[in-house]
């Protein structure tokens, strides 16, 4: 494992949005209005079945069907699903995801159970995972907001890290 995965987590050349999307009111739209809006200049590969174009951009049907070379992956399906997303993009050696989905080990038993099978999909390869029900990651530096906030904070040189996406979004209206 090495920096270089961290790498293609935080500094991503391109972003894989599973679940992406042009219907208001949906995390998969709000995830792709975010990276258009902050400037992100790297490759944006929506991943949905159901549209051959999401915001102007050509969609794949799935994740097998990525080129390689993807850097991340941010997954916002539902959770019972993310499991085999997760293998494909282990298969694919996407640099690492971040998983937007809820329902894991916060919905009970059922979604402990889903959760263990996202970390057995992923940890044969060395996959690198942020989440379940995490909120994404904030770059302002190089304009890359891969959560559902709307907003992008000023860079500056404050890094700040949050397990509670409540609290990160508090911080966030202030910043």
């Amino acid at each position: 494992m090495g920096q270089y995965n961290l790498n293609r987590i935080m500094k991503p050349r391109q972003i894989a949005v599973v679940g992406a999307s042009e219907q208001d009111g949906t995390i998969g739209n709000a995830l792709m209005k975010n990276l258009l809006a902050g400037g992100y200049t790297g490759a944006i590969l929506p991943v949905n079945p159901k549209y051959k174009t999401i915001h102007g951009l050509p969609a794949c049907g799935s994740v097998a069907g990525l080129a390689d070379g993807t850097d991340l992956a941010v997954i916002a399906i539902p959770i019972r699903m993310v499991p085999e997303v997760v293998r494909e993009c282990a298969k694919k050696e996407i640099g690492g995801a971040v998983i937007i989905s809820s329902g894991g080990k916060e919905a009970g038993e059922t979604g402990s159970e889903i959760e263990q099978r996202i970390f057995q999909a992923a940890r044969p390869s060395g996959f690198r995972i942020l989440g379940p029900n995490c909120l994404g990651i904030i770059c302002p530096g190089g304009n890359l907001n891969t959560t559902f906030v709307s907003g992008m904070p000023a860079a500056g040189s404050l890094a700040f890290v949050s397990q509670s996406g409540a609290i990160c979004s508090s911080i966030l209206d202030l910043a």
